[in-house]
């Protein structure tokens, strides 16, 4: 026991004066946490790695074992307060917010307590390190692990990464390549079957804020965190730009990456990063998912569904291949007021309705289903959400969302949106969020149709096979109908767009349906999915 101990301590020293003197006595402690709080919990556990960090005595294996028992043990409080978080997620609601603002402090006071470690105790920074390198490695992966974790807590809560988590994590990357250990590979983590290095470790968060998080809901920001911490060998980084590398960051300043165009930086400390072949793994997956139809509706309960993933996986294809969105549109400042309303069944209420003329036979169609019908807008029973508009372009409006409203809002929700100067609705998503300063959230929408109209479709049927129509009591024949919603862009040559939103439940590829259209009926023909979100699909449609 007491070479055990002297082992721990480092050359024969003395245990240090701390309760957690030990890895025993270590769990001992914290036996006793709350299991039922864990909140409570992990600001108990945030205060332990603060004092393990800060009391001398330690050597560096035995500060560095005590620390990983901290972070082992709080890694699954912390698990309970983020699914707590992605469950329900609100953007203004103070209960979300304090469970993202509980993991964030317990992983910057991990990342802070481990790059001590590293340059208090093993001395990376010096040209004679101390300690065994398995435990050096252990620390390293873990601090920059931590640090990382930062970055992905401030995109589930839309907060933005403070340039301090970028300035700390490339510290550690820095003491990586110093002591020439960014390529060597070590297993940290127990729970997980794959070796690590630091420089995975730094790629990781690089592609992660790449993605554009602050365009996903939360639970695909975890989601698109964990598919590329499971192809992080497959990035790239080298310390000088190519085609390969568009992306860049300075080991010598505290900024996050950024793409650099014609004119790369030239300091000694600029390195260069990619997502090598980890965009073509990507699309394999995206290959194999794409052998099954992919279901219309949203996910149930808080697993990931093939929607999910298939979703995400998209996402990350666009923002690291050669076609990377950007911004085409100017915004101006604006100063108006946003009338905004949510869900597609009061978009189908407000918009412009045509082809009514067959308003009865759908109206039967539906009572002999049993299901309610009244589509009329002065019959909606939502009042509209009052919001200031702060700047708009050609194809977007951005607005600040009101603490007293939102609850609803979310990344991918389809909203109908009037101007005070308008009398027309237009047809929009939320694209991005943006919730940096605590006290108010901006919200960006795209506007999809400033021309939207509402209509039935007459279900016939596939082609080549019968309409699909089905018996009513009296012996006759009734066809299904579906409500949706043309989405018409401003300059399209055509009578009406070539997308339609309607309910998930309600698509079939390849439906040929009839429009009605009042005298011009015509048949269009359902094609693939463009956009979905919880209450609607975005689909291109063809005239047959």
């Amino acid at each position: 026991m007491l070479k055990w101990l002297k082992g721990l301590g480092g050359g024969g020293a003395e245990k240090p004066d701390h309760p957690m003197y030990s890895v025993r006595e270590a769990e001992k402690l914290l036996a006793e946490l709350p299991e039922s709080n864990p909140g409570k919990a992990l600001e108990e556990i945030v205060g332990w790695v603060e004092s393990v960090s800060q009391t001398p005595g330690f050597g560096p294996a035995l500060r560095a074992a005590v620390l990983r028992v901290l972070e082992d043990t709080g890694l699954r409080f912390e698990d309970a307060l983020l699914s707590q978080y992605l469950s329900g997620a609100r953007i203004h609601d103070h209960r979300s917010r304090d469970r993202c603002q509980k993991s964030f402090a317990f992983r910057a006071a991990l990342s802070e307590a481990y790059l001590a470690c590293l340059v208090e105790d093993f001395g990376i920074e010096n040209e004679a390190r101390t300690g065994d390198d398995e435990d050096l490695m252990g620390v390293l992966c873990r601090g920059m692990r931590s640090t990382a974790l930062q970055e992905k807590v401030r995109h589930l809560n839309y907060q933005g990464v403070d340039n301090q988590v970028w300035g700390r994590l490339y510290r550690f990357y820095r003491m990586a390549e110093k002591a020439g250990l960014e390529n060597r590979s070590a297993k940290p983590f127990r729970a997980e079957q794959n070796a690590t290095t630091p420089r995975e470790e730094l790629l990781r968060p690089l592609m992660l804020e790449i993605s554009a998080p602050e365009s996903l809901a939360p639970e695909h920001v975890e989601l698109a965190s964990r598919m590329v911490a499971r192809i992080a060998g497959s990035f790239s980084i080298a310390g000088t730009p190519s085609a390969a590398h568009p992306y860049c960051i300075d080991l010598g300043q505290a900024v996050s990456p950024f793409q650099y165009g014609d004119a790369p930086p030239g300091t000694a400390t600029a390195r260069f990063f990619g997502p090598g072949t980890g965009i073509d793994r990507l699309k394999e997956m995206l290959d194999r998912e794409a052998a099954n139809p992919l279901p219309g509706e949203r996910k149930e309960g808080q697993e990931f569904s093939r929607w999910d993933v298939v979703r995400v996986l998209k996402h990350l294809v666009l923002y690291w291949g050669s076609d990377r969105p950007f911004r085409l549109n100017k915004r101006t400042r604006a100063q108006g007021k946003i009338y905004i309303l949510h869900s597609l069944d009061a978009i189908r209420r407000v918009v412009i309705q045509v082809g009514t003329d067959q308003f009865a036979a759908i109206e039967a169609t539906y009572a002999e289903r049993g299901h309610a019908l009244s589509l009329a807008a002065e019959e909606l029973d939502v009042a509209p959400e009052v919001w200031p508009e702060k700047d708009v372009s050609e194809n977007g409006v951005g607005v600040e969302v009101p603490q007293k409203h939102g609850e609803w809002v979310k990344i991918g929700r389809l909203c109908a949106v009037k101007r005070s100067d308008s009398d027309y609705w237009w047809v929009g998503v939320i694209r991005r969020l943006d919730a940096r300063t605590g006290l108010s959230v901006s919200a960006g929408i795209e506007i999809l149709s400033k021309n939207p109209s509402s209509l039935w479709l007459k279900l016939v049927g596939k082609e080549g096979q019968m309409a699909s129509n089905w018996a009513i009591s009296t012996g006759s024949h009734r066809y299904d109908y579906v409500n949706a919603v043309l989405l018409e862009s401003e300059g399209e040559t055509t009578a009406i767009g070539s997308h339609i939103a309607i309910d998930p439940k309600e698509y079939v590829p390849d439906m040929m349906c009839e429009a009605l259209l009042g005298e011009k009926t015509r048949l269009i023909k359902l094609g693939a999915q463009r956009d979905s979100g919880d209450d609607f699909v975005i689909v291109k449609f063809s005239w047959a």
